[in-house]
C-alpha cells in the first residue's frame, strides 16, 4: 500500500460527512438513481435494477465488473485480465454513454481518448451496500453522458452495532487480496470505513494489476429534521496489458505493453433539512479528481494501415466540481415537485509527446468547461395504482447552444393481479469530452454533442404467492451524431447514427428460503451506419445475444453455495494487425462458483473457482481471458 492510500486511511474518518431522505426506505427498495429524489422500485417508472450487498457477497467477486456482467441490458468487454481497461455498453450504447457514479459523485473521466468513460478495473466489490442500475435516457436527471443509462455505487453505512471484518485470500496465477471494514454507529455519527489492496498477476503476458482502494461513509444527525452525511473514495491503482486494438497477447505486432498508474479522489457532502413535514431542501457539494500517468506504445498495423501512434510518457489530470440545491414540495397526498440546479466545473489537461512514426510532437491540451442546469421534476402516485414521473433539465454549456432534455414515465398495477405496467420516453446528450475537442493529434473544437431519445415498455409480475419475479422490457434507443475518427480529415468528426432496439428477460426464483435462482436474458440489435447513409452495419463488441442464471443454495445456516452461468453470443472487434474489416468473436460460456462456511460467528471460509470449465475465449480480438482460477480466503469478524 502506497503512502498515500494509507494517509487517506488514517484520515477519511474525519474528512467525510451528509443526510438520507427523512422517509428512507429499506435499501433493497430505493433507486436514487432513476429521479432526483428516493422512491421505492415499484413505484418508479422506469427500468431499474437494485442490486444490494445480499447478492453482492455470495459472489465472492474479485472486482465489480463480476458483479455487472451479470445484469440484463449490460455488456462487458475486458481485455483479457485486469490490467487492460474494462468497460461497460448499457442497451448496445458506447461506454462513454453511461454515467458511472459513487453516492451520486460522476466518475466519467473527459480527458481519456474512450471519450469521457469510465474505466471499472480500478473498482472492487468492496464496502458496497448496493448497485443502482437505470437502463434509458437519463440526461434529464443526471445530464451529459447519461445517454444510456446510469450507474450508481452506493456505500454501505456505519451499522447500528460496532463491527469490524478482515478478509484475506490468495490463489493461482499471483492473485492475493487483503480488506478490512470498520462499521458502528454512537449517538447521533454512524460510519463505515473500508479498505483493500489487491495484487493480479496473470500468465501469457495477458495482463497485472496491483491496487488499493479506500471508501468511507460518515453521517451526522445535527436535529431531528437535519442531517450531514458523505463521502469519500481514494483509489491507487497500476495497470500493465497490450493497449487497446494492438490485438493483444495473440495478434500484436509490438510486443511492447502499455503501463498506467492512475490515482483517484471522490468526495462528496450532503446537507438535507426539512423544516416542515411538506417541504425539505438538499444541498451537495461534490468533488472528483483523476490524475493517470501512461506510456503506451505505438501500435503497429496491417500493411498499408497506419500505425497507431504511441504516447511515451503522457500525464493526464481531470479535475470536477459539483454543486447542487433543490428543494421538494409535497402539494397534496401522492404529489410531489421538486426546483433546483445543478452547476459544474471541469478542468482536464494533458502532458506529453506523441510518437508519431519515429517522430516526437507535442501532445498537450488544457480545456475547461462551467454547465449550469436548472430542473425540475413531477411525481405523481394516484390511489388507482397509476405513478407519473415527468422531468425537464436544460443544460447551459458556457460557450455552447443549450440542452433540452425532457423525460416521462407512466406505470400502471393492476389490481389484485399485483402487474405493474410501465413505460418511460427520455433524451439524453453527451458534450465532446476534452480528448475529442483538443487532442493536437485528432482533436476537433467543432464537435457537437452527441444526442440520444429512446423508449421502453416493460411488464413486471409477481407468481406464487411472489415467489417469483418476472420482468420483461423492450427498448429502442436512436443516437445520432456519434463522434468517430474521419481518416480524410484526420480528425475526430460527428459522423456516424446507431439504432439499438431489444427486449430483457428477467426473473427471479425462491422456491424455498434456503434457494435462490436468478435468470438474465438480453436481445440486442445495435447496427451504425454514417450519417446521410443508408447502408448499416452490427456494431462491433455489441451481441446480439446475452443471457445466463444464478443459483444461491444454503442447506444449513453456516454454509452457502453459488453457481453463476453466463453465456455470450458471437461479436465482432477489430484490431491493427487485422486490417479495418471486422473480424468474428466466436460466442463463448462461463461458469464461477463460489462455496462459504462459517464454523464459528466470529470466522469464516470460502473457496471461490473462476471460469469453473477452464473456457478459452475473448472478449476483445486477440486479448484471451484467463483460465480456470482458484482462489481461498479466510474472513475474520471481529
Amino acid at each position: 500500500m502506497s503512502p498515500r492510500l494509507l494517509l487517506v486511511t488514517l484520515l477519511s474518518i474525519g474528512v467525510t460527512a451528509a443526510r438520507a431522505h427523512p422517509d428512507d426506505q429499506p435499501v433493497d427498495n430505493i433507486v436514487v438513481t432513476a429521479s432526483r429524489e428516493p422512491h421505492a422500485v415499484g413505484k418508479l417508472p422506469a427500468t431499474t435494477d437494485v442490486v444490494p450487498y445480499a447478492d453482492i457477497e455470495p459472489l465472492r467477486s474479485v472486482s465489480l465488473t463480476d458483479v455487472l456482467r451479470h445484469r440484463a441490458g449490460l455488456h462487458i468487454d475486458q481485455p483479457g485480465a485486469r490490467g487492460g481497461r474494462s468497460s461497460v455498453y448499457t442497451r448496445g450504447l458506447d461506454p462513454n454513454h453511461t454515467l458511472v457514479m459513487i453516492d451520486g459523485i460522476p466518475l466519467n473521466d473527459e480527458t481519456n481518448a474512450r471519450g469521457g468513460s469510465f474505466d471499472f478495473s480500478t473498482i472492487t466489490a468492496l464496502d458496497i451496500d448496493r448497485v443502482e442500475i437505470i437502463r434509458g435516457p437519463i440526461s434529464a436527471v443526471h445530464g451529459s453522458a447519461a445517454m444510456a443509462g446510469a450507474i450508481n455505487i452506493i456505500p454501505r453505512r456505519g451499522a447500528r452495532e460496532t463491527a469490524a471484518s478482515l478478509d484475506l485470500s490468495g490463489g493461482g496465477d499471483g492473485y492475493y487480496r487483503g480488506r478490512a471494514m470498520l462499521s458502528g454507529s454512537n449517538g447521533p455519527i454512524d460510519l463505515s470505513l473500508g479498505g483493500s489492496y489487491t495484487d493480479e498477476s496473470t500468465p501469457d503476458e495477458i495482463g497485472n494489476f496491483r491496487g488499493g482502494e479506500v471508501i468511507s461513509h460518515l453521517g451526522v444527525a445535527l436535529t431531528d429534521d437535519a442531517e450531514v452525511r458523505g463521502t469519500l473514495r481514494y483509489s491507487d491503482s497500476r495497470g500493465e496489458a497490450f493497449p487497446d486494438f494492438s490485438g493483444g497477447p495473440r495478434l500484436s505486432i509490438n510486443r511492447e505493453k502499455e503501463l498506467r498508474d492512475a490515482e483517484e479522489l471522490a468526495a462528496a457532502i450532503r446537507l438535507e433539512h426539512a423544516p416542515t413535514s411538506r417541504f425539505h431542501y438538499t444541498a451537495r457539494a461534490q468533488v472528483y479528481r483523476r490524475i493517470e500517468w501512461r506510456s503506451t506504445p505505438t501500435v503497429f498495423a496491417a500493411e498499408d494501415v497506419p500505425a497507431n501512434p504511441g504516447e511515451p510518457d503522457t500525464r493526464q489530470t481531470y479535475l470536477r466540481y459539483t454543486g447542487s440545491l433543490s428543494g421538494t414540495a409535497t402539494l397534496a397526498d401522492g404529489i410531489e415537485v421538486t426546483i433546483g440546479s445543478d452547476a459544474y466545473q471541469e478542468d482536464g489537461r494533458s502532458r506529453g509527446d506523441i510518437d508519431l512514426f519515429g517522430t516526437l510532437i507535442p501532445g498537450d491540451f488544457d480545456l475547461d468547461r462551467h454547465v449550469i442546469a436548472p430542473f425540475t421534476e413531477l411525481y405523481w402516485s394516484t390511489p388507482i395504482g397509476v405513478t407519473v414521473l415527468a422531468g425537464l433539465r436544460v443544460d447551459l454549456p458556457e460557450g455552447r447552444s443549450e440542452e433540452l432534455l425532457p423525460r416521462v414515465g407512466v406505470s400502471y398495477v393492476v389490481p389484485k393481479l399485483d402487474t405493474n405496467l410501465h413505460t418511460s420516453w427520455g433524451q439524453g446528450f453527451k458534450l465532446p469530452s476534452f480528448f475529442a475537442l483538443a487532442s493536437p493529434l485528432a482533436g476537433n473544437p467543432n464537435l457537437r454533442p452527441e444526442r440520444s431519445k429512446g423508449f421502453d415498455v416493460g411488464v413486471e409480475q409477481p407468481l406464487w404467492d411472489e415467489r417469483i419475479d418476472l420482468r420483461i422490457t423492450y427498448f429502442d434507443i436512436d443516437v445520432s451524431g456519434l463522434i468517430d475518427f474521419d481518416a480524410e480529415t484526420f480528425s475526430l468528426a460527428n459522423l456516424d447514427d446507431t439504432d439499438s432496439r431489444g427486449a430483457e428477460l428477467e426473473m427471479r426464483a425462491r422456491p424455498f428460503d434456503s434457494l435462490d435462482l436468478r435468470l438474465h436474458t438480453t436481445y440486442l440489435d445495435a447496427t451504425g451506419r454514417r450519417a446521410g447513409s443508408s447502408d448499416s452495419q452490427r456494431l462491433r463488441n455489441r451481441p446480439q445475444w446475452r443471457g445466463g442464471f444464478g443459483i444461491t443454495w444454503s442447506p444449513i445456516e453456516s454454509v452457502e453455495a453459488n453457481l453463476q452461468a453466463l453465456f455470450v453470443g458471437d461479436t465482432t472487434d477489430t484490431a491493427a494487425p487485422t486490417g479495418p474489416d471486422p473480424v468474428r468473436i466466436p460466442a463463448y460460456q462461463r461458469f464461477d462458483l463460489a462455496l462459504a462456511w462459517r464454523p464459528l460467528d466470529h470466522l469464516g471460509i470460502y473457496l471461490a473457482i473462476d471460469n469453473l470449465t477452464d473456457s478459452h475465449y475473448e472478449e476483445i480480438l486477440g486479448f484471451p481471458v484467463v483460465g480456470i482460477r482458484p482462489r481461498a480466503g479466510i474472513e475474520l469478524i471481529l
